[in-house]
This record gives C-alpha cells, structure tokens and sequence, in this order.
C-alpha cells in the first residue's frame, strides 16, 4: 500500500472525529514525504482499500554521558475504519505490531494517552510527570521575592519565533542535549518541535540565545523548554507571557527535571502529578537498567540497583504490573498497605523510577 494512501485513510478517519486532520502537517517527524517512509505501517486491507492502520516509530532512547540506551517501537495513529469496528482489527494489528518489535529487537513498545483499552494488550502505565498551572500574577510575585526591583522595570528577554531554517537551531540543539534521556537528531529536532502545529521561540537575553520555548497551537500550554540558568526561569516565564498577552499556562515536566521543578513550584499557582506514558516490556531487564541509570543522573541519593534487580524478580505480580508498581504513582499507594505492600524492604527513596519524554518525542 502506497504512502499516501496510508496519509489519506489516517486523515480521513481522524478527521471524522477531529475535525480537519492532516498528519503531514500535525507529525512531520513521521510523515513528512522525506520520512513517511521511516514509520512500520501494519494495516488490514480488503477490496484493495485500508480497513484499519497501527503506525510504530522506532525511537532509540539515549543516556546522557554514557553509552547505555533502549529500543522502544512507539505506537501511534491507532485508526479503524468507523464501518468497521468490532471486528477485531485492533487486536490483530497490535499482535503484529508486537511479532514486529519483538523480531526486531526492541527492548519496550511504547504509546501515549490514559486509554484503558491498551490494559488489554499487555500495556500499564509508566513514569510521572508534574504538571504546573502558571498564572502571570503568580510569577511576578515569586520574581519580587528573588530579584532586586530595580531588575523588574524592564522585560530582561525577549522571544523570536523561528524556523527550521534559523541559525539558532544548532544552540537549541545543544541545549536539548542537556537532558538525562535524549531521543532526536539534529536533523530531527525541530521537526519534533513542530508536531502538533507548536511554534518555537528562541529565548533572547539582549542579542544572545540563551533557551527556547515550544507553545502549543492553541498557546494554552508550554510543551517544553530549555534555559541556560534553571535559576532565570520564573523572569523568562514571566517576560514570556507578558509579551504573549497570556495570563496564565499549563506545563509539563518530568521527575528528573530537578532544576526545573524547584524553580517552577515556588512559583506556579498549583501543581499535580500524572502519569507520563503507557508502555510493555519486552526486555524487562535491560529497561530496568536503564531507568536505574537513569534515576541516578539527579538522584544524590545511593541507589542499590542490585536490590531493586531483587525486587523485580520477587515481586509476585505480571511484568505488566510491576513497571506501574516501580515508576508511577502507584508505588505511593503501594507502600500504604503496611507491613502487606509488595514493595516491602525498599527504601521509600529509591523509587519511583523515572521515565518521561517530552510530547514531540512522541509521533
């Protein structure tokens, strides 16, 4: 089946349920002309036409300063033909879907959402993310308590939207790789940075580029940012939404984000903890080396990696269940059965284990 033709069915049944939808133009990391090619697309085909498609992008999840990374097949685009649902076409593409990553090497499948059907394909919820409500009245208080007044007559920075083509995109690009876990290219980049129709804004301090911004299309929330001093992000922010007319704006960030975090939530308005991703392992062992590597790049504290090895061998539920219990909100109920937790014998401070990506990592 031709490229487009695949384009054309995930439009339209999207579309159906959407509004106008056209995923070159909403994913262009996937479905650019350049890259549509780089997608496993699994469809179910009669009459010489697409009844149903199940799109995995490979996406290879490096560690900051190390060698280690993952494989994880990231599903997306999960499209039945509304005439015909209830035939089991899902079910079938998500076991070739799983044949597929398995044969391949891919240590998790991953996906985003909260849908619960994806409970039913082995998939359970992984990693925490924080989520921030920003109101400017907020922001400006914070930024009196941490700045000397004279510093608050006149916006500090100033914020241009830029393109693929911008000279700043290779600073940007750096700055991006400050992170614990990194996924893109290059090359990549910015085109992640445009899923979704966001726009981007390099941070300017006088004439020199100090960060970014990706705003959703609807600017009612900050899908992610870099700065060059995680102690400047309230004054960013707040000369940010100044200049944007906005008055108040949501943001995400993961729990490895620790120079982020303090800084947002002395001065959000209020804050609450979600889950990040859903995911099936297919290599339990090497993603739980991964996330214990991982947690040790902002943790001061010593983890025993042996003994959570331990626990994950012990513990008397499905794998399914076990990433759920080891890195999200669930290990937090878990330990509130007492002495009857599955987690008993580890320390509170070990877990849980992180797992976040930003929104453009996705399709």
């Amino acid at each position: 089946m031709e490229n487009q033709d695949i384009l054309d069915f995930a439009n339209m049944v999207f579309s159906m349920e959407y509004g106008s939808i056209d995923f070159e133009e909403l994913y262009p990391k996937a479905y650019s002309r350049k890259y549509c090619h780089i997608p496993v697309h699994h469809t179910i085909e009669a009459d010489g036409k697409i009844k149903a498609l199940l799109d995995v992008y490979p996406v290879t999840m490096k560690l900051n300063g190390s060698e280690m990374s993952i494989r994880a097949a990231y599903i997306g685009t999960v499209a039945v033909h509304p005439k015909h649902r209830g035939k089991g076409y899902l079910t079938e593409l998500m076991q070739r879907a799983e044949q597929d990553a398995e044969k391949n090497g891919f240590d998790l499948m991953l996906l985003d959402g909260n849908r619960h059907r994806y409970r039913n394909y082995g998939f359970e919820h992984a990693g925490v993310k924080y989520n921030f409500s920003m109101r400017l009245s907020n922001l400006w208080h914070r930024c009196e308590e941490l700045y000397p007044k004279e510093a608050l007559c006149a916006p500090r920075y100033s914020f241009e939207e830029i393109d693929g083509e911008s000279v700043y995109i290779p600073f940007l690009f750096a700055l991006y790789q400050r992170r614990a876990v990194t996924t893109r290219t290059q090359e990549q980049f910015f085109l992640c940075l445009k899923s979704g129709h966001a726009a981007t804004y390099v941070v300017l301090e006088g004439k020199r580029a100090v960060g970014y911004i990706n705003l959703s299309n609807d600017e009612k929330n900050i899908l992610e940012f870099e700065l060059e001093e995680s102690a400047d992000i309230p004054r960013m922010l707040c000369d940010f939404m100044e200049g944007m007319g906005l008055v108040q704006i949501g943001l995400s960030v993961g729990m490895d984000e620790i120079s982020k975090i303090n800084q947002l939530e002395g001065a959000s308005a209020y804050y609450n903890l979600s889950v990040s991703h859903q995911m099936k392992l297919l290599c339990p062992e090497r993603v739980l080396d991964f996330l214990v590597e991982w947690r040790k790049k902002y943790d001061t504290c010593v983890i025993n990696s042996d003994e959570i090895k331990k626990l994950w061998s012990v513990l008397k539920v499905s794998d399914m269940e076990k990433i759920s219990l080891l890195t999200t909100p669930r290990y937090f109920m878990e330990i509130q059965k007492g002495e009857n937790n599955l987690l008993k014998g580890i320390p509170s401070d070990w877990l849980p284990l992180p797992f976040f990506l930003p929104d453009g990592d996705a399709f």
